[in-house]
């Protein structure tokens, strides 16, 4: 075992340094296996705690704190060593807590694992760890364990929300931004989800993304380069409705290989609605193609966050991407398009 916090005086000191002098009456909290509890109580001066709350945890206790489940990337340089020798806490500014390998706990001393590409580390960290590791290529973080837990006896109040809002939209009793704004408000007023939660599900880099993107798409409008693009679309279809939509969707899905869904979608839109307007065509079923196509990024891994994840843990190659994410563009794509010919006229 070995000690990660000290609670003094009310005070928490996460991350203990290994030259932080004790005091009396200082509160230890231990990591490590608990077979080592009977020779930790053996050292003069150590006794168990006592205090009433000590059927709470220390994150409980502390909410400053955070309780982190993350993956150790290849990139990380802590890698080949072991977590002391590594001097994780004062790198990372985080203890480690337990080390999980091939889903399978290590037992032992924690000090003394060497750490491997994969390993999945339960860390106990302030706040700012988590928002370095975003920006940071040494972890992967899974899960921030102390975000609040959903309110799951408000699921129905959420679910009339839901479906108010979206009745108001079909029936165009209030524009689809206002029903934004007030289900989201709505939600917050009836307890469904705490303020704090809202704000921390609003994700900037994707904010960013598309206030830029919406930007780029103006641009590609007001330089004509949308009107070049839908114009050679329209004339490579020869003016074929159908084959109009399917080289649309095409586009779209190369495009999403490249850059996020999210900019793809609204870098196309201008030009979808270009095209339609220049070919006289009903633009519902190929604006469903852009929400479609945007969203089937499997062939490369930097279509979507997911696939990038997994891509340095699991050792995969880009032709791994390829050979499995193909077919299945293939297949979305087949089935996409089907239905939009089925469902709705291509013609006004």
């Amino acid at each position: 075992m070995y000690l990660i916090e000290i609670e003094r005086n009310g005070v928490a000191l996460a991350v203990v340094a290994p030259e932080e002098v004790l005091q009396g009456g200082d509160r230890l909290v231990f990591a490590g296996d608990t077979d080592a509890i009977s020779d930790l109580l053996r050292i003069n001066g150590i006794v168990p705690s006592t205090d009433g709350d000590h059927g709470q945890t220390f994150t409980e206790r502390h909410p400053e704190r955070r309780l982190v489940e993350a993956v150790v990337s290849p990139h990380c340089t802590a890698i080949g060593h072991a977590i002391r020798d590594a001097r994780f806490r004062a790198r990372y500014g985080a203890a480690v807590l337990a080390v999980a390998r091939n889903g399978e706990r290590i037992k032992g001393n924690l000090g003394s694992i060497i750490l491997q590409a994969g390993d999945t580390l339960l860390l106990e960290a302030r706040p700012a760890f988590v928002t370095r590791q975003r920006y940071n290529k040494d972890f992967l973080l899974i899960n921030d364990l102390n975000t609040e837990t959903p309110r799951h006896e408000r699921a129905y109040i959420a679910w009339a929300i839901l479906l108010t809002v979206i009745t108001a939209v079909s029936f165009e009793v209030i524009s689809m931004l206002n029903a934004a704004l007030v289900g989201g408000g709505l939600m917050i007023i009836t307890g469904c989800c705490s303020a704090n939660q809202a704000e921390r599900s609003l994700d900037l880099s994707v904010i960013i993304t598309i206030a830029s993107s919406f930007a780029l798409g103006i641009a590609l409008e007001k330089t004509g380069v949308a009107k070049y693009l839908a114009e050679n679309i329209v004339n490579l279809s020869g003016g074929t409705p159908w084959l109009l939509l399917i080289l649309t969707y095409i586009a779209i899905s190369m495009l999403t290989e490249v850059i996020t869904n999210n900019a793809a979608a609204l870098l196309m839109l201008p030009i979808v609605l270009e095209i339609t307007e220049k070919a006289d065509l009903n633009n519902v079923p190929f604006v469903f193609a852009i929400m479609l196509a945007a969203s089937a990024s499997f062939a490369t891994p930097l279509g979507y966050q997911t696939n990038m994840m997994v891509y340095g843990p699991g050792e995969y190659r880009f032709i791994d991407f390829l050979k499995v994410g193909i077919p299945m563009n293939i297949i979305a794509g087949v089935v996409a398009i089907t239905v939009l010919l089925i469902g709705w006229p291509l013609t006004k």
